[in-house]
C-alpha cells in the first residue's frame, strides 16, 4: 500500500467524486481531500467518508456560481493549505477539472493525475473555447496520468496523449452494499423516469407536453438542477394527474426504490453539446445495473454504446420525436430489452 496521496475536488457532494476517494483509500495508507461544497447539491453524498478512518477531509468552502471573488478567495486559501500546511517532499495530487488542474501547478514539487468527466470548455464561445483548450491540453501534457469518464473523450479531442499516460475509468456504479438489481419491472403501464440533474430545459418541457397529451403514460422526475427547470417541474406536477416531482434522492441508497418504480429510463440529453457527443453518464450504467431499458439521443457515444448492447432505443430529443418513439414502443418491448440486461455480465456496469 502507498503511503499519501493528496486529493483536491471542487465538490464533494458529487457521487463519483466521492467513490473515487474511496477508491484511493483502498491503495493509500493516508488520504488528505482538500474539497468545496457546492451550492446546487441539497443531498450530501461526502458523508459515507466518515467510515474511512484513512480519510482527513479539509472543506476550504462554498463554492457559488458567478461569485467570482470569493472564489478567488477560496482558491487562495486552498495554494496556502497546499504550499504551507503540508511536509516538504515530493506529493502525489489527485485533482478533477480544468480549474483545479491550473490551481495545482502552484502546488509545488508534485506529481499530478487529472481526472476529466466534463470537458467544460466545450460550452464556452469560440474564442474562450480556443484559449481553455489550448490551456486545458498543456496541463494534460504535465500530468503524470490524465483520467477520463469516457473514451469518446479521450478518442475525440486528448488523441495526442500517449496511452501508456491515459487511463479511462468508466463512471460504473456503486452500491457499497445498499442496493441489488432488479428482477423483474412494472409492467401496467409506460413508466417513464427523469433521473440526477436537470440541465436540459427545453427537453425537458418537450417531454412533459408530450406525457401531458397522454394520461396513460407516468413521468417521474428524481433530482435537482437549475431552478426554473424545476419550477416548470413542480408546476407541470401539480397541473398533470401523471407527471410527479420527487426531489433530490441519496446516491444509491435510494436508486433502487427510483428504478424499480419505472421501467424507461429517459437519458435523452443534448446531442447539440459536444460535450454530450462523447459523454458516457452514469446512468448509462446505472440502468444497466438495474436493468430497466434506457432512451438516448441520436449521434452520441452513449447512444452509440445503448445500441451496440441491446440496452434500448434512440430518439432525437424533441418533442416529436419523443411522442412517436412512445407511441412505437410496448410493454412487451420493455420486457423484451429487460430480460437482454438481465443477462449481462454485471462487471460491465458495476464497480466493486
Amino acid at each position: 500500500m502507498k503511503e499519501q496521496i493528496y486529493i483536491v475536488a471542487q465538490s464533494l457532494q458529487q457521487p463519483r467524486v466521492v467513490k473515487r476517494i474511496i477508491e484511493k483509500a483502498a491503495e493509500y495508507k493516508n488520504v488528505k481531500v482538500y474539497g468545496f461544497k457546492r451550492d446546487f447539491y441539497n443531498v450530501d453524498n461526502s458523508a459515507k467518508l466518515a467510515d474511512y478512518p484513512n480519510v482527513e477531509v479539509i472543506i476550504i468552502g462554498l463554492l457559488r456560481n458567478e461569485q467570482y471573488l470569493h472564489r478567488l478567495f477560496l482558491y487562495l486559501k486552498l495554494l496556502f493549505l497546499l504550499n504551507i500546511k503540508t511536509p516538504f517532499g515530493r506529493k502525489e495530487i489527485y485533482t478533477f477539472g480544468l480549474d483545479l488542474r491550473f490551481i495545482c501547478c502552484f502546488f509545488f514539487n508534485s506529481d499530478i493525475d487529472y481526472e476529466i468527466a466534463d470537458i467544460m470548455w466545450l460550452y464556452r464561445p469560440k474564442m474562450a473555447r480556443k484559449v481553455l483548450s489550448r490551456i486545458d491540453f498543456y496541463l494534460s501534457k504535465r500530468s503524470k496520468k490524465v483520467i477520463f469518464t469516457s473514451e469518446g473523450f479521450y478518442r475525440r479531442h486528448y488523441a495526442f496523449l500517449p496511452e501508456e499516460r491515459v487511463i479511462i475509468i468508466e463512471n460504473r456504479f456503486k452500491t457499497y452494499g445498499k442496493v441489488k438489481p432488479l428482477a423483474h419491472i412494472l409492467t401496467d403501464k409506460i413508466r417513464i423516469a427523469y433521473i440526477g440533474s436537470f440541465r436540459y430545459g427545453r427537453i425537458i418541457a418537450d417531454l412533459i407536453k408530450v406525457v401531458q397529451r397522454h394520461p396513460e403514460y407516468e413521468l417521474d422526475f428524481y433530482g435537482d438542477g437549475f431552478a426554473d427547470i424545476v419550477e416548470g417541474i413542480k408546476t407541470a406536477a401539480s397541473a398533470s394527474a401523471n407527471v410527479h416531482y420527487h426531489g433530490p434522492y441519496k446516491n444509491p441508497a435510494d436508486l433502487e426504490s427510483i428504478y424499480a418504480n419505472t421501467n424507461l429510463n429517459f437519458a435523452a440529453y443534448d446531442n447539440t453539446l459536444d460535450n454530450e457527443k462523447v459523454a458516457m453518464p452514469n446512468k448509462f450504467y446505472e440502468s444497466g445495473y438495474f436493468n430497466v431499458p434506457i432512451v438516448c439521443s441520436k449521434g452520441t457515444f452513449v447512444g452509440e454504446k445503448t445500441i451496440e448492447m441491446q440496452m434500448g432505443w434512440l430518439i432525437e430529443p424533441e418533442e416529436q420525436s419523443i411522442e412517436s418513439f412512445l407511441g412505437s414502443i410496448s410493454i412487451s418491448d420493455l420486457v423484451t430489452c429487460h430480460e437482454k440486461i438481465k443477462k449481462m455480465d454485471r462487471t460491465l456496469f458495476e464497480v466493486k
